[in-house]
């Protein structure tokens, strides 16, 4: 009689003695971490949430998700580099890895965003802003999805968090907000004067005073809120030009070269109105990303955008 063969654990016990993958931890801690933290989508503006049902509905959650991130990414890239081409690069890498049906325009002045071959389009204002800090944040947030880090809901959470200012230092915040934001405009409107404008220590002097008068219009303004802040152009032009006509016009070498203008010592020694106004509104005209802008229309790569009634 055949004895019966002894169960082969030999190879299980080798399997189960052998480290586990690289690849299994990595798979695993993905998992857990996807599974843990989920997007709300009803923190959404209620055109996104309204688009996002529709493509829900008909190619699933993540395909909607992937919509609203692209769509975020877009609109906190160009408001941080105000550059087109940067801005087109990262929206097409997300476009190719996740086959997105979706097109863009991303003007000046306002972003078109449409899906679906234009089922689906939404319109964004977006004004500029220099943070540098959200440039690199989306910009990490959007790489780290395309390379599969992280997943749709984990990247939009990451969004939230970084408008939030929760990866944000404390002295970030403070620099980032009013009132502590106050303290950059002086040191910019200075040296933009001098570097960018030719101007003198006097001028410096003189466009830092513009600079913070400047800011705290901007400060009034953004603490009355709603339609106010459209005056914001027009009231920091009005302050500047009052401050800087009343220096020149009070300075010994000011009052001089408008007596005499042939008195070209006096004009020379004077206050340079040009550096002065152009150092202080630098901040407001978006210095060379408006430059970069018209560049970018002349290339047709972005355009002014209009309404047309009729």
């Amino acid at each position: 009689m055949s004895q019966p063969e002894a169960p082969n654990i030999k190879n299980d016990d080798a399997a189960e003695s052998q480290p586990l993958s690289t690849e299994f931890f990595k798979k695993v801690r993905h998992d857990v971490t996807f599974s843990e933290r989920r997007f709300d989508v009803d923190t959404l503006p209620a055109d996104m949430r309204r688009v996002y049902g529709h493509l829900a509905e008909k190619f699933g959650e993540e395909y909607g998700l992937l919509f609203i991130f692209t769509m975020r990414t877009a609109v906190e890239l160009h408001r941080a580099w105000n550059m087109t081409l940067l801005t087109m690069t990262v929206l097409q890498q997300i476009k190719d890895k996740f086959n997105l049906r979706m097109t863009w325009n991303l003007g000046v002045l306002r972003l078109i965003f449409r899906v679906e071959d234009g089922g689906y389009e939404l319109h964004r204002k977006v004004p500029y802003d220099y943070d540098s800090e959200f440039q690199d944040i989306y910009h990490r947030i959007a790489m780290a999805l395309i390379d599969g880090q992280i997943n749709v809901h984990e990247a939009l959470i990451y969004q939230r968090e970084a408008k939030q200012g929760m990866h944000t230092a404390k002295s970030g915040l403070f620099i980032r907000n009013f009132p502590g934001r106050l303290i950059l405009y002086p040191g910019q409107a200075a040296t933009c004067a001098v570097i960018f404008f030719s101007g003198e220590w006097i001028d410096a002097w003189v466009a830092a005073v513009c600079g913070l008068a400047a800011g705290l219009v901007e400060y009034a303004l953004s603490c009355v809120g709603g339609q106010a802040t459209v005056l914001l152009d027009i009231l920091v032009g009005i302050v500047t030009g009052i401050i800087g006509g009343a220096v020149f016009r009070y300075t010994d070498a000011g009052d001089e070269c408008i007596t005499d203008h042939l008195n070209t010592a006096a004009c020379k020694a004077a206050p340079c109105l040009s550096s002065i106004y152009l150092g202080t509104l630098y901040w407001f005209f978006y210095g060379t990303a408006f430059v970069i802008g018209i560049l970018e229309i002349i290339a047709g790569v972005s355009t002014w955008s209009c309404c047309v009634i009729g």
